[in-house]
């Protein structure tokens, strides 16, 4: 049973398509580096006390298969996030109505004296296609779930308010992709704000190279590809 509702597939899409097409204006410069500009706002909806964070750019050799397979797959991100100290799938049961969806549990290793944070969230695939040029967008959404939905660690500090979502489109050539990315979380504990803000400016488009050479990793891997599971098209 999905999470999401198709409208906010389309929401997305229909974002990227503003942002590139410089119609909107929330969002203020932040960092950029040779592949990627990253953007952010206050999080007024989340914590108005953090910045949530938009990044747009893209590789000219990454498939855009490649890049939803690396973004997806939690087993080889072992692989290539040496923050990562390890992750488990679950499945969420609502009980209004018996209906399930997949969930995900992910610790991340924070540097010392802080303790590690996790996260138990969802995340969900689908490809919108636009009916009035044919134009197909992966868009894959990332939000948390309630800290009940997954038992919490002694020692580990439970992020419950997160978000990741992107939206990947491949380069005319089939070589390359386009990416649009959102990203927010909010680490608790009592780090301060220069801390967090430090953190993001060097570790996004720190995680935006990592993912890059990842997907380089896992061509080398898999030379003849690997088919992404087959999802439902939504028309925009």
């Amino acid at each position: 049973m999905p999470f999401f509702p198709d409208s906010s597939f389309r929401e997305f899409v229909k974002q990227y398509k503003e942002h590139a097409e410089q119609t909107d204006k929330d969002w203020e410069f932040y960092v950029k580096n040779t592949d990627f500009t990253v953007y952010r706002r206050p999080a007024h909806d989340r914590n108005p006390n953090l910045f949530e964070y938009r990044s747009f750019g893209g590789w000219k050799d990454v498939k855009a298969d490649t890049l939803a397979h690396v973004y997806l797959d939690l087993e080889f991100r072992k692989k290539w996030d040496k923050n990562m100290q390890s992750h488990q799938y679950f499945e969420v049961t609502k009980a209004t109505d018996g209906t399930s969806h997949n969930g995900n549990h992910f610790e991340m290793k924070y540097p010392w004296p802080l303790s590690n944070r996790d996260y138990a969230y969802t995340i969900e695939r689908k490809v919108v296609r636009d009916t009035s040029d044919g134009k197909e967008y992966q868009v894959i959404l990332g939000e948390s779930l309630p800290s009940t939905c997954f038992p919490e660690r002694k020692g580990v500090i439970r992020i419950d308010t997160y978000m990741q979502n992107i939206c990947i489109t491949p380069t005319e050539d089939g070589q390359g992709c386009t990416v649009f990315m959102d990203y927010f979380d909010d680490p608790k504990g009592n780090i301060p704000k220069s801390v967090i803000n430090w953190a993001a400016k060097t570790g996004v488009p720190a995680f935006i190279n990592n993912l890059k050479s990842a997907c380089h990793q896992y061509e080398r891997e898999h030379p003849k590809g690997v088919p992404l599971d087959e999802t439902a098209i939504i028309e925009l």
